[in-house]
């Protein structure tokens, strides 16, 4: 059950220029950063699955007998998803390189659940707008409302398509990570640690259960090959107050000052 929830598949048919499905590919996908390397043969009618992948960016090769090889970088795996990839093989043998994104591949054919993942690229890029917190990243998925008035946890602090808060389910790594008290996480965990999580708002499959309301499915982050250093600050001084007086509406507020966080890399 555990990897049902945390990792993801790569599928799919592999042809030749004229339409004929390939029996007996060779389909590998690598993650240099995550140390996988997983291989499978297409079948009798072309089809390949590539099961149980982490969340991560591949490298997919694809190679058959009097077949030129053939290469999709860059592709991008999010989690608890099943990627469809078909791949035309040419006959040759010369290497074809083809560069793909995952923008270019968003919707799941296989399954009925609806919702968002929150990728690694948004995470950092909303870090410093919603104070370091990844559940307040939740708000990016549609459906679900972030009620900061509310105390963490509460029946209306993250309602979700008009279930109560304490109706969702947390889970972190595959488990359990939900207040059975109060509701919200259990446990909270720094937005440096969580890698992407998986916010399912309706549909999902009974893997998951418990919940009337959302599933969100964290992920944490694994080593890579690189050190990495994080800095970040919050400074406020009442020198950036509003000035805004009723008296005097043409007085215009204050533009307000906010240092956003940074961060560092230096490869090993």
């Amino acid at each position: 059950m555990v990897v049902a929830q945390t990792t993801s598949n790569i599928q799919g048919t592999v042809k030749d220029a004229k339409g004929a499905v390939v029996a007996g590919a060779e389909v590998k996908a690598t993650s240099a950063a995550l140390s996988v390397e997983r291989t499978a043969t297409s079948d009798g009618d072309g089809f390949y699955r590539l099961a149980a992948l982490p969340a991560g960016t591949y490298l997919i090769t694809v190679s058959a007998p009097n077949f030129a090889s053939s290469t999709l970088e860059n592709v991008e795996l999010t989690l608890n998803r099943t990627l469809t990839l078909d791949v035309q093989l040419e006959v040759g043998s010369v290497k074809q390189v083809v560069s793909i994104t995952a923008e270019a591949l968003v919707i799941d054919p296989t399954t009925a659940a609806t919702g968002a993942t929150v990728t690694p690229r948004q995470i950092q890029r909303y870090a410093g707008k919603w104070k370091r917190n990844y559940l307040d990243l939740m708000q990016l998925v549609p459906g679900v409302v972030v009620n900061r008035q509310a105390n963490q946890g509460a029946d209306n602090s993250t309602p979700v398509l008009g279930e109560r808060a304490g109706n969702n389910n947390f889970m972190i790594d595959g488990q359990p990570n939900k207040n059975t008290v109060n509701g919200g996480a259990a446990a909270q965990f720094n937005q440096e640690t969580i890698a992407e999580f998986q916010v399912l708002t309706a549909g999902y499959k009974a893997e998951f259960g418990q919940a009337s309301g959302a599933i969100v499915n964290v992920i944490t982050r694994s080593g890579t090959n690189s050190y990495h250093g994080v800095g970040s600050l919050f400074y406020r001084n009442d020198v950036f107050d509003s000035s805004n007086n009723p008296s005097l509406p043409e007085a215009p507020d204050p533009e307000p000052l906010r240092l956003q966080s940074g961060s560092g890399r230096a490869d090993s």
